[in-house]
């Protein structure tokens, strides 16, 4: 699997190329849908496939207008998509994975990329943390 020769390669752990990958396809999907929305990707690390849910955040707040109604839902509409939703937390709702083409597919890999830097930074910066004023 790709995962694991990146993984072996950059000296990151597994999880945090995972969690690019979700953040890079969900972006893909933002970009691509007609409407400015929440979305999150959950990959299957033992087959690779993936499922896209749109997300909302919860609110128990009772006036008539919400600040962001692509992004929010009040509680009793929440209630509707999942009967355990709370204030404060989301709903999410299954939508169809889209698929990509070129563009799509080099900005994925450019997040997937940043998050690898970004994992690599860390790394380093962990490692030489304890070491400061040494010489």
């Amino acid at each position: 699997m790709v995962v694991d020769a990146v993984s072996n390669e950059k000296g990151v752990e597994k999880e945090v190329i995972f969690g690019a990958i979700e953040a890079a396809l969900a972006s893909a999907t933002k970009k691509r849908s007609r409407e400015d929305i929440d979305v999150r990707v959950s990959i299957d690390r033992e087959t690779g496939e993936y499922d896209t849910f749109r997300r909302w955040a919860v609110f128990a707040d009772e006036s008539d207008e919400l600040e962001e109604p692509a992004h929010e839902l009040r509680l009793e509409d929440a209630i509707d998509l999942d009967a355990l939703a709370e204030p404060g937390g989301f709903v999410e709702e299954p939508m169809e994975s889209v698929s990509f083409g070129r563009i799509e597919a080099q900005a994925a890999k450019q997040v997937i990329v940043q998050k690898v830097r970004e994992a690599e930074r860390e790394q380093v910066a962990e490692e030489y943390e304890g070491r400061e004023g040494e010489l």
